[in-house]
């Protein structure tokens, strides 16, 4: 034998002592599953999804002067190393009794307590050992992490380093090296001394199976990892550990030779991963381009900006999409991202909105939408309470429904629906803004959200975000030109200055933005194109005039001549009519004005409700409100900004306290949405009523929308339309961006400018928030990904207090749907908290006499009234909350 072979074999015979899987019952089968052979599981997954996926190729070599076969073998040697921290007697002490089996000639040995092992961490100990492991052999008498940083150019491995914190990181949290506490093991130097060996042993056996069949060895410089490693290793150590009756079963009896090691490799690959990663549903091909017309309903042609997706590039970059309201921006983007699909530069569809109702109803959009795109598309529903929406338990029931030989769908139909994570692995994700945010963010598992590097990511209602949420945005689309992906962003219309500051994430050209409305603008690594409907004039949008009235009122609340014409409107000529409030405690304070002054159906709809009862009304607000709902008789919603985006509604008459001039171009979105030859005769045309301050003061308003120079310019371009009606489209440029002109003009009031002043000091802390929070993401301690931490990063500004009213019985809490918590099965308790949960102002804190729990959660106990509850607070406040009319605050 050959001292190759015979090193070879040694180093086999050393690394089959230790365990990588242990059983935890008494299952039948082998107690144990080797750990060479679960590192080879996960990297035969790794290696087929590569193999059968040419978009995960291309994002690993691009920008890569390697030949491909040797960057694969380069991705398959570190991820079979993602648990070398689990050749460390403390790992292997956390399954005693295997450990002992695994080595029966050192039972007697000391060792350290299950106790002391509990808490290793072998992800952060792999990157230790690493290091520590191959040092130079002038530091070893040293034996610390320091010298090596102090001098890193001397390591012969330095370029390894960015490899292995992204393979050791895939339990959630990438540790830096330099980060990396001092691990050694000086109490057991017989133990610590073989754990070394067999790390290395390892090292020589992938050196074998992967480096040198390509030509390469562990003396050879790796390129630069892609950024999508960290995601690609974890989730392949999912799948690589999805063990069944038919996958990845344990194996306990080694391998004697390299020969079989590479034969059960094969077998993995061949096998296991072709099964796991089918029932995963990661790879899918998309159908051929059908055109943009085949998007849209039976009948219709491609119109306005719609007309222009066949001239955009085949290329990777960013594109943003500016178009009224029902121009057909989502077909549009969907249509594009199908050319990119096609194309092999995505394999996947990411649509991130800003809130859980907006995502809700792009879910219904695009259910219908999907299969012409995929051929049984996994398509997944991810924020807080997308468990509760029935239109996705109705997609994940129809992936459980499928025949016998479609159970691979209905397998990753249920396991691409069991974590909010997932939604970046399927054919076509729809989440919350929040979920992609958290991909630049300290919070566990963060990689897995920039694995939206793979899809192309679309971006709706663009302006609805804060600044401290651009300044994470700006990041995740940095994060995506890096990976080589793709973003489209869609909106109405935003301010030049925000358009560049998006735009500069994609490439270095300079350029300047055209004045043409509507604007399709791309921009790739070195050039940028846009284009207009200057040369088809016929697919400009149709032109809407939209008559405003100007109505003045003390602290912007409706007076009772305007409460009486809503009524009038309604009881006489059947309209259906909507008015915005700016705040929840306004818009209850109205809707029993308006009930006292009508018999027809008043409907308020807010965000302080609990979800059984949110959803209940939002059906019902669709039902009447939507493109085919009941208008029979006239109808009153009295609303706030939960109707602004997204809801596709339709009012004859719309009444909206002042805000923002493009928040403001969103409500009249709503306005005459549909065309309809039924409308009232008071109201032929669109027309809006907008309630303008008496006083020099926009009193709660102001609170909410805090830019007094933005609320003071568009209550001025109101006041200076006169008796003219406000033309679309040209308003979108004629209004927004001299509205949010950055200098001063220096007619402003005193007052305004001083606000003003107050506004830019609050900005300049959340631009400053926002570098900090993604300079906290480098190094800090990450946070538990549940939907509480998610959003306290990805949002600024006080948090909504979570709180759970309930009245308490004999049997324990009953809570408003009438359950008693004491006797909802345990797994059941967490959903019940959520579906009774009352999101409330931060500010109501100290009003409360309860403190909030370890989940943060306050429990408001009270009595039942009737059809209401009531609950005590601090200061003479008490609580009120009815299906009606949500809680309320009442002294």
């Amino acid at each position: 034998m050959s001292e190759k072979k015979l090193a070879i074999k040694e180093a086999l015979s050393l690394i089959s002592k230790y365990w990588g899987k242990a059983r935890s019952s008494s299952d039948e089968g082998d107690p144990y599953h080797l750990l060479p052979f679960h590192c080879l599981d996960v990297t035969a997954v790794a290696a087929y999804w590569w193999d059968h996926s040419f978009v995960m190729r291309n994002r690993f070599v691009q920008g890569n002067d390697l030949p491909e076969e040797q960057v694969r073998a380069w991705v398959l040697f570190f991820i079979a190393l993602h648990d070398l921290g689990k050749f460390d007697i403390r790992f292997q002490c956390k399954a005693d009794s295997v450990w002992i089996l695994l080595n029966p000639d050192d039972k007697p040995v000391q060792r350290p307590s299950y106790t002391a092992c509990k808490g290793f961490d072998h992800g952060r100990a792999g990157l230790y050992w690493f290091v520590e492991d191959s040092q130079p052999t002038s530091s070893m008498a040293m034996g610390s992490l320091d010298f090596l940083l102090s001098a890193p150019l001397e390591h012969p491995y330095q370029e390894w380093f960015s490899w292995l914190e992204a393979v050791t990181g895939h339990h959630g949290y990438i540790v830096r090296r330099e980060n990396v506490n001092n691990l050694m093991l000086a109490e057991y130097p017989q133990l610590a001394e073989r754990d070394k060996l067999a790390r290395q042993a390892w090292l020589k056996v992938l050196e074998a199976l992967f480096l040198e069949p390509v030509g390469l060895s562990l003396e050879y410089i790796p390129p630069a990892p892609s950024s999508l490693l960290a995601a690609f290793c974890s989730i392949s150590d999912w799948l690589g550990s999805w063990i069944s009756e038919d996958t990845f079963l344990y194996r306990a009896s080694p391998c004697d030779s390299l020969g079989a090691l590479r034969d059960y490799f094969q077998e993995k690959y061949k096998r296991d991963a072709a099964l796991v990663i089918a029932r995963s549903g990661l790879i899918k091909e998309s159908r051929p381009y059908g055109g943009v017309a085949s998007l849209l309903k039976q009948g219709y042609e491609p119109r306005q900006l719609q007309v222009l997706v066949d001239h955009l590039p085949i290329a990777s970059g960013l594109t943003q999409v500016e178009g009224p309201t029902g121009s057909g921006k989502t077909e549009l983007a969907l249509a594009y991202a199908w050319r990119l699909l096609e194309a092999g530069l995505a394999d996947s569809i990411v649509f991130a909105l800003p809130t859980q109702a907006t995502a809700n109803a792009m879910l219904s959009r695009l259910g219908s939408l999907a299969d012409k795109l995929f051929d049984q598309p996994n398509i997944i529903l991810a924020h807080g309470n997308s468990r509760f929406n029935e239109e996705f338990k109705a997609i994940k029931q129809r992936g459980g429904n499928v025949q016998q030989q479609e159970e691979a769908w209905a397998q990753c139909c249920e396991w691409l629906t069991q974590s909010r994570k997932r939604v970046f692995l399927g054919q076509i994700g729809v989440c919350t803004i929040d979920q992609v945010l958290v991909s630049v963010l300290p919070v566990r598992h963060r990689f897995i959200r920039g694995f939206v590097g793979r899809s192309i990511l679309i971006v709706d209602e663009v302006h609805a975000y804060s600044t401290y949420m651009y300044g994470l945005l700006e990041e995740v689309l940095k994060q995506q030109a890096r990976a080589g992906g793709s973003a489209i962003l869609l909106s109405a219309t935003l301010p030049k200055h925000q358009k560049r500051q998006l735009m500069a994430t994609y490439g270095e050209v300079e350029l300047e933005i055209p004045e043409a409305y509507p604007l399709v603008s791309w921009k790739g690594s070195d050039k940028a194109r846009f284009w207009d409907l200057e040369k088809t004039p016929e697919h400009q949008p149709n032109p809407i005039s939209l008559t405003l009235e100007p109505y003045y009122s003390e602290q912007l609340i409706p007076t009772h001549e305007l409460l009486e014409r809503m009524v009038d409107a309604v009881e006489q000529e059947g309209a259906q009519v909507c008015l915005i409030c700016n705040l929840v405690d306004v818009a209850q304070q109205v809707y029993e004005q308006l009930k006292a002054l009508t018999h027809h159906e008043v409907i308020l709809f807010h965000s302080r409700f609990t979800l059984i009862d949110r959803q209940a009304i939002e059906e019902k607000v669709l039902s009447y409100f939507g493109p085919d709902g009941n208008r029979s008789v006239g109808r009153i919603l009295v609303s706030t900004q939960v109707v602004e985006q997204s809801l596709d509604l339709d009012f004859d008459w719309q009444i909206t306290q002042l805000c923002p001039v493009d928040l403001l171009f969103q409500r009249f979105g709503r306005v005459h949405r549909h065309k309809r030859d039924n409308r009232p005769k008071s109201f032929p045309e669109p027309k809006a009523t907008v309630l303008l301050p008496k006083e020099e003061s926009y009193g709660g308003s102001g609170v909410i929308y805090s830019n007094t120079v933005v609320m003071w310019r568009t209550q001025q371009h109101i006041e200076a339309l006169g008796q003219s009606s406000l033309q679309f489209p040209p308003a979108y440029r004629d209004w927004i961006e001299p509205i949010y002109q950055k200098e001063l003009k220096g007619d402003e009031p005193e007052w305004v400018r001083l606000g003003y002043e107050e506004f830019k000091k609050k900005e300049f802390i959340n631009r400053g928030l926002a570098r900090q929070m993604l300079e906290w993401a480098k190094e800090a301690v990450p946070h538990k990904d549940d939907e509480a931490n998610i959003r306290a990063v990805t949002r600024d500004g006080d948090m909504s207090l979570p709180v759970i009213p309930y009245i308490e019985t004999a049997q324990g809490k009953q809570l408003l749907d009438g359950k008693v918590l004491e006797r909802i099965p345990e797994f059941e308790k967490q959903e019940a908290q959520i579906l009774n949960r009352v999101n409330v102002p931060s500010t109501w804190k100290d009003l409360f006499l309860q403190k909030a729990d370890e989940e943060g959660l306050i429990w408001l106990p009270g009595q039942r009234l009737g059809d209401v509850f009531e609950f005590k607070g601090k200061k003479g406040v008490k609580f009120v909350y009815s299906q009606e009319k949500g809680l309320e605050k009442q002294q």
